[in-house]
């Protein structure tokens, strides 16, 4: 059987295109945007506590922050008392510290679209976060409170970037 020739102009079209379309495949997944599973990865550090809704109270007047001793009646019954850096690791474990170097492990998943938090205790029942912004620097949550607040809560967090060697020398 005689073993057909290409003419060398075709081969190289067909090795050019096929080599573009596997360098376009390799930037576009390069640049795809990070699911939320892996941007909330890192540790958070939480920065400030506020009135996002309260019933009854003109729009205006929201925004105020929570001052330190209602944060501690709203977060009496929560597991994320006393916590002020959240560390997420990728195999679902979430660690809680608080400025007295304690940690607390608990688990962590995402649920329907990624924009609900779940955190699970073990000893409690499962908390649940409403995920309402996740980006390279913040982290905003949002969570009903029925105690004195009785209200939306806004949780901000801001990613603490660990530097590597190189950055750190220069």
């Amino acid at each position: 059987m005689k073993k057909k020739k290409y003419k060398p102009g075709i081969r190289a079209t067909y090795f050019m295109g096929f080599g573009s379309c596997l360098v376009l495949f390799i930037l576009m997944s390069a640049l795809a945007p990070a699911t939320p599973d892996t941007a909330i990865l890192g540790k958070w550090q939480e920065v400030s506590w506020e009135y996002e809704k309260l019933p009854g109270v003109q729009a205006a007047s929201l925004g105020k922050a929570i001052s330190h001793t209602a944060k501690n009646e709203i977060t009496r019954d929560l597991v994320i008392h006393e916590a002020e850096t959240w560390e997420f690791l990728p195999d679902g474990r979430l660690l809680l510290h608080n400025d007295k170097n304690r940690t607390k492990p608990m688990h962590w998943t995402l649920k329907s679209r990624g924009n609900i938090l779940k955190l699970d205790h073990g000893e409690v029942a499962p908390e649940h976060y409403n995920l309402q912004v996740l980006n390279d620097d913040e982290m905003i949550l949002y969570f009903n409170t029925d105690l004195q607040a009785k209200g939306i809560a806004k949780m901000k967090f801001k990613k603490i970037h660990h530097n590597n060697y190189a950055q750190k020398i220069q």
